[in-house]
Protein backbone atom coordinates (compact mmCIF):
# COMPACT_ATOMS: atom_id res chain seq x y z
CA UNK A 1 0.00 0.00 0.00
CA UNK A 2 1.61 3.19 -0.99
CA UNK A 3 -0.61 6.23 0.63
CA UNK A 4 -0.93 9.58 -0.57
CA UNK A 5 -2.57 12.81 0.85
CA UNK A 6 -4.65 14.98 -1.21
CA UNK A 7 -7.64 17.61 -1.15
CA UNK A 8 -11.01 15.89 -2.00
CA UNK A 9 -11.29 16.03 -5.88
CA UNK A 10 -15.17 14.28 -6.67
CA UNK A 11 -13.67 13.52 -10.32
CA UNK A 12 -10.81 11.59 -8.69
CA UNK A 13 -11.84 10.05 -5.64
CA UNK A 14 -14.25 7.32 -4.99
CA UNK A 15 -16.37 8.96 -1.91
CA UNK A 16 -19.29 6.49 -2.24
CA UNK A 17 -17.29 3.38 -1.89
CA UNK A 18 -15.92 4.58 1.51
CA UNK A 19 -17.23 3.09 5.02
CA UNK A 20 -15.85 3.95 8.26
CA UNK A 21 -18.65 1.88 10.09
CA UNK A 22 -20.21 5.41 11.60
CA UNK A 23 -23.19 6.86 9.54
CA UNK A 24 -22.66 10.76 10.43
CA UNK A 25 -18.87 10.41 8.97
CA UNK A 26 -20.02 8.63 5.96
CA UNK A 27 -22.82 11.03 4.70
CA UNK A 28 -20.38 14.14 5.42
CA UNK A 29 -17.47 12.54 2.87
CA UNK A 30 -20.52 11.32 0.40
CA UNK A 31 -22.84 14.38 0.46
CA UNK A 32 -21.41 17.55 1.98
CA UNK A 33 -17.46 17.33 1.98
CA UNK A 34 -17.27 18.68 -1.57
CA UNK A 35 -20.12 21.21 -1.54
CA UNK A 36 -18.77 22.56 1.71
CA UNK A 37 -14.94 23.48 -0.01
CA UNK A 38 -16.94 24.86 -3.01
CA UNK A 39 -18.23 27.42 -0.78
CA UNK A 40 -15.07 27.83 1.42
CA UNK A 41 -16.12 26.82 4.94
CA UNK A 42 -14.13 24.01 4.87
CA UNK A 43 -11.33 21.78 3.56
CA UNK A 44 -11.32 18.00 3.02
CA UNK A 45 -8.35 15.66 2.59
CA UNK A 46 -8.07 12.22 1.59
CA UNK A 47 -5.66 9.50 2.00
CA UNK A 48 -5.32 7.47 -1.19
CA UNK A 49 -3.50 4.21 -2.06
CA UNK A 50 -1.67 4.86 -5.23
CA UNK A 51 -1.94 0.59 -5.66
CA UNK A 52 -3.31 -0.52 -8.22
CA UNK A 53 -1.52 3.07 -10.46
CA UNK A 54 -4.27 5.00 -12.01
CA UNK A 55 -7.35 3.61 -10.91
CA UNK A 56 -9.79 6.70 -11.26
CA UNK A 57 -12.04 7.54 -8.89
CA UNK A 58 -9.21 6.58 -6.48
CA UNK A 59 -10.42 4.75 -3.81
CA UNK A 60 -10.44 6.53 -0.57
CA UNK A 61 -8.99 5.04 2.64
CA UNK A 62 -9.70 7.74 5.49
CA UNK A 63 -9.90 11.46 5.26
CA UNK A 64 -9.90 14.68 7.67
CA UNK A 65 -11.86 17.64 7.58
CA UNK A 66 -10.55 20.95 8.93
CA UNK A 67 -12.47 24.33 9.29
CA UNK A 68 -12.12 27.51 11.35
CA UNK A 69 -13.91 28.29 14.82
CA UNK A 70 -13.26 30.16 18.06
CA UNK A 71 -13.70 29.19 21.34
CA UNK A 72 -13.90 30.93 24.94
CA UNK A 73 -11.76 31.51 27.44
CA UNK A 74 -14.56 29.61 29.58
CA UNK A 75 -14.15 26.61 27.45
CA UNK A 76 -10.31 26.67 27.79
CA UNK A 77 -9.12 23.14 29.73
CA UNK A 78 -7.54 24.62 32.84
CA UNK A 79 -7.22 28.05 34.83
CA UNK A 80 -3.21 28.68 33.42
CA UNK A 81 -4.40 28.42 29.92
CA UNK A 82 -7.72 30.49 30.92
CA UNK A 83 -5.62 32.68 32.36
CA UNK A 84 -3.72 33.82 29.46
CA UNK A 85 -6.66 34.65 26.86
CA UNK A 86 -8.72 37.49 26.80
CA UNK A 87 -12.62 37.35 27.62
CA UNK A 88 -13.73 37.65 23.59
CA UNK A 89 -13.28 34.64 21.11
CA UNK A 90 -10.39 33.06 20.14
CA UNK A 91 -9.15 31.46 16.82
CA UNK A 92 -8.80 27.64 16.66
CA UNK A 93 -8.62 25.12 13.72
CA UNK A 94 -11.43 22.71 14.01
CA UNK A 95 -10.63 19.34 13.10
CA UNK A 96 -14.09 18.48 12.23
CA UNK A 97 -14.54 15.16 10.52
CA UNK A 98 -11.67 12.22 10.47
CA UNK A 99 -12.58 8.72 9.31
CA UNK A 100 -10.76 5.67 8.03
CA UNK A 101 -12.38 3.03 5.91
CA UNK A 102 -13.43 -0.03 8.14
CA UNK A 103 -11.87 -2.46 5.76
CA UNK A 104 -8.66 -1.25 7.59
CA UNK A 105 -9.35 -0.98 10.83
CA UNK A 106 -7.46 -3.71 11.93
CA UNK A 107 -4.74 -2.51 9.76
CA UNK A 108 -1.11 -2.64 11.39
CA UNK A 109 -0.80 1.17 9.24
CA UNK A 110 -2.31 2.41 12.21
CA UNK A 111 -3.99 4.58 9.70
CA UNK A 112 -6.00 6.88 12.31
CA UNK A 113 -2.63 7.57 13.40
CA UNK A 114 -1.84 8.70 10.20
CA UNK A 115 -4.33 10.21 9.10
CA UNK A 116 -4.59 12.67 12.52
CA UNK A 117 -1.01 13.36 12.41
CA UNK A 118 -1.50 14.33 8.37
CA UNK A 119 -4.48 16.31 9.82
CA UNK A 120 -2.15 18.26 13.05
CA UNK A 121 0.39 19.10 10.54
CA UNK A 122 -1.83 20.68 8.39
CA UNK A 123 -3.71 22.74 10.85
CA UNK A 124 0.12 23.63 12.17
CA UNK A 125 0.74 24.63 9.08
CA UNK A 126 -2.37 27.45 8.66
CA UNK A 127 -1.58 28.14 11.86
CA UNK A 128 2.03 29.29 10.84
CA UNK A 129 0.63 30.90 7.97
CA UNK A 130 -1.89 33.04 9.13
CA UNK A 131 -0.55 33.67 12.98
CA UNK A 132 -3.64 33.01 13.86
CA UNK A 133 -4.89 30.25 15.98
CA UNK A 134 -4.19 28.84 19.01
CA UNK A 135 -5.39 25.24 18.95
CA UNK A 136 -6.91 22.17 17.60
CA UNK A 137 -10.59 21.42 18.88
CA UNK A 138 -12.75 18.38 17.61
CA UNK A 139 -16.07 16.79 19.33
CA UNK A 140 -15.60 13.21 19.46
CA UNK A 141 -18.81 11.19 18.27
CA UNK A 142 -17.87 8.17 20.21
CA UNK A 143 -16.02 7.05 23.90
CA UNK A 144 -14.00 4.44 20.71
CA UNK A 145 -12.84 8.40 19.52
CA UNK A 146 -12.90 10.30 22.84
CA UNK A 147 -10.08 7.43 24.08
CA UNK A 148 -8.29 8.24 20.39
CA UNK A 149 -8.02 11.51 21.06
CA UNK A 150 -7.42 11.77 24.41
CA UNK A 151 -4.38 8.93 23.63
CA UNK A 152 -2.37 11.89 21.54
CA UNK A 153 -2.93 14.36 24.23
CA UNK A 154 -6.31 16.28 23.60
CA UNK A 155 -7.44 17.58 26.31
CA UNK A 156 -11.33 17.91 27.59
CA UNK A 157 -12.81 21.32 27.36
CA UNK A 158 -15.92 22.90 29.30
CA UNK A 159 -18.33 22.26 26.47
CA UNK A 160 -20.51 19.55 25.99
CA UNK A 161 -21.20 17.68 22.80
CA UNK A 162 -23.43 15.37 22.95
CA UNK A 163 -22.76 12.60 25.67
CA UNK A 164 -18.90 13.91 25.54
CA UNK A 165 -16.80 17.22 26.15
CA UNK A 166 -15.26 18.32 23.04
CA UNK A 167 -11.63 18.42 23.25
CA UNK A 168 -8.57 20.47 23.23
CA UNK A 169 -5.28 20.14 21.71
CA UNK A 170 -2.77 23.30 21.87
CA UNK A 171 -0.36 24.27 19.02
CA UNK A 172 2.39 24.22 21.22
CA UNK A 173 1.71 20.04 21.71
CA UNK A 174 0.78 19.86 18.21
CA UNK A 175 4.42 21.16 17.21
CA UNK A 176 5.86 19.02 19.23
CA UNK A 177 4.13 15.63 18.12
CA UNK A 178 4.88 16.85 14.14
CA UNK A 179 8.43 18.40 14.65
CA UNK A 180 10.37 17.20 17.56
CA UNK A 181 13.22 18.69 19.13
CA UNK A 182 16.29 16.85 18.11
Amino acid sequence: MTLRLEPLDKKSHDRKSFDCGLERVNEFLWREARNQMDKKINRTWVLVDDEPANVLPAPIVGYFTLTSATVVRDELPDQETRSRYPAYPIPVIKLAWLGVDSRLHSSERRLGETILLEALEEAYRIVQYSGMGIAVVTDPLTQSSDRFFKRYGFLPMGRQFGELQSLYLPMGTIGQLIDPPS
